[in-house]
């Protein structure tokens, strides 16, 4: 009995020098975390002018990092579909991204944001971009009765919201 705890033991102590003995720059640690935190920021920052499709890589140059960034196309709004009926005021849709804007989630979460404040109404939105294009149409509607899937489409449910996250 002695034996095989003392067998697990040791295997355990061995596999974890093995570990520890990796290649340091394969391993998953607060420094890497830092890099790739900071390449997710930095992509955020483009897509949030337009660049949809930015892509940041991290690389070694001798003793610093550099980000490479590869921004990509700017996206521009092709259109702005409001879903379901649309009982929105006239001054709502006025501050609203308008086609030919340059895309950006922070636009169109502010203005989401106003419509809900100013006129006690609560919307959903999604978005679908055409790479081919870099051009993105939005589709507006009650947040009861829009669902987006992953695709980005969206569709608007008839009666009473059945929607599991939300309490009936």
């Amino acid at each position: 009995m002695y034996r095989r705890i003392a067998l697990a033991i040791f295997t355990l102590s061995i596999s974890v020098h093995c570990y520890a003995q990796r290649d340091p720059e394969r391993t998953w640690t607060d420094k890497n975390n830092a890099e790739q935190y900071a390449a997710y920021m930095i992509q955020i920052a483009y897509s949030e002018r337009g660049y949809v499709g930015a892509k940041v890589q991290v690389r070694d140059d001798g003793a610093t990092k550099v980000f490479e960034v590869h921004p990509g196309r700017i996206y521009h709004l092709k259109a702005m579909q409001i879903l379901g009926q649309n009982d929105l005021p006239a001054e709502a849709m006025s501050s609203a991204p308008t086609v030919g804007e340059v895309y950006s989630d922070a636009r169109i979460n502010d203005w989401i944001t106003n419509v809900k404040s100013q006129y006690n109404r609560a919307l959903r939105w999604c978005v679908r971009c055409d790479h081919a294009t870099a051009d993105c149409t939005i589709q507006v509607g009650p947040d009861t009765g829009v669902r987006c899937d992953a695709t980005g489409d969206c569709k608007i449910e008839v009666g009473p919201d059945t929607h599991p996250s939300q309490p009936k």
